[in-house]
């Protein structure tokens, strides 16, 4: 029991720290919110305690500390610096906490030590306060240009055989979108974001509940016909594929570069985005050709969980959405 309030402790500072930080008015406030979210995910990072977590915990502290050393430091002397736009300084920090590249390098070897519940909370929540915090600053149209350099992140998750560090690599890769959306329209933002926590929820459900760590355990992933099935729709989905809900996230930032006429910018993102394709096919592999394990794995466990029900909420989603829009 005490170890359970001690969760819900350390859990309900990490949402106040947030908040904390999103709704200051002044940098140093905000700056304290990322302190304080430090120093309280650092225990949640070590719930399950094993060497490895420890190691992850220390690469982890270590750089956000860095990080957070930076943005002090910007946000102290931002007159010293002689440059023409000041807000690119203190942006360098917050790319470093979100791990978008050239900084991105630490996130796939940090994740490895980590259980899945951290996993799920490094993808998504640790996220929100250093893009809110960018969204505040007033940037040039002209980084657009240099988010399109850091999408070049999508061929370092070509030779990985860990998920952790592949949906590390997705995350990274989707990151740049989300930031993308804040230079276009913040709503967007907030949409996409929300779509993206989810299909996380529930890739990281499944592989949390069989125990899959690596790409070659999808050979013996026979346990149930649904619960595969649904694995491969997740995927598609992550992955933007038209039918899935994941391609609604992509959709609406394509519709907003169309409008603007951004076509160059379009073109790079999707073909840049394309390369990423391989590293999600390379994960359906094993899911899609072992046809000779079909007939057992259907005989073997015909009943339904309601969790399986969102398999059909993630295929139908798109077309509620376009009578929905339109």
């Amino acid at each position: 029991m005490n170890l359970n309030l001690t969760k819900m402790m350390f859990l309900i500072l990490l949402i106040f720290s947030t908040l904390f930080s999103i709704s200051s008015s002044n940098w140093i406030s905000m700056w304290m919110g990322l302190e304080m979210n430090l120093f309280t995910f650092i225990p949640i990072l070590n719930f399950k305690m094993s060497i490895y977590s420890i190691e992850s915990t220390m690469k982890y502290f270590l750089i956000q500390a860095f990080a957070s050393i930076l943005l002090m430091i910007f946000m102290i002397n931002k007159s010293m610096f002689f440059m023409i736009n000041n807000n690119l300084l203190i942006i360098l920090p917050l790319m470093m906490k979100l791990s978008i590249m050239p900084f991105h390098i630490w996130l796939p070897s940090m994740i490895e030590g980590l259980n899945w519940m951290s996993c799920f909370l490094m993808f998504t929540w640790q996220k929100i306060t250093p893009m809110i915090l960018i969204s505040y600053l007033n940037l040039n149209k002209n980084l657009i240009f240099l988010v399109i350099l850091i999408l070049m992140n999508s061929l370092f998750g070509m030779n990985q055989n860990s998920f952790r560090k592949i949906l590390a690599m997705s995350s990274i890769n989707n990151t740049t979108w989300m930031l993308m959306m804040i230079l276009m329209n913040e709503n967007l933002w907030m949409n996409y974001f929300l779509i993206y926590s989810i299909l996380n929820l529930l890739i990281i459900n499944i592989l949390n509940k069989f125990n899959i760590n690596y790409i070659n355990q999808l050979k013996f992933f026979n346990l149930n016909f649904f619960f595969k099935l649904n694995m491969i729709m997740m995927i598609f989905s992550i992955m933007g594929l038209p039918p899935m809900i994941g391609f609604l996230m992509k959709w609406m930032l394509i519709k907003m570069l169309m409008y603007n006429k951004m076509f160059m910018i379009l073109f790079m993102l999707i073909s840049l985005t394309i390369i990423n394709l391989y590293f999600y096919i390379k994960m359906t592999y094993f899911l899609l050709f072992n046809f000779n394990l079909f007939n057992k794995w259907f005989i073997q466990n015909k009943k339904m969980n309601n969790f399986n029900y969102l398999m059909f909420l993630n295929f139908f989603s798109l077309f509620f959405n376009f009578f929905y829009l339109y």
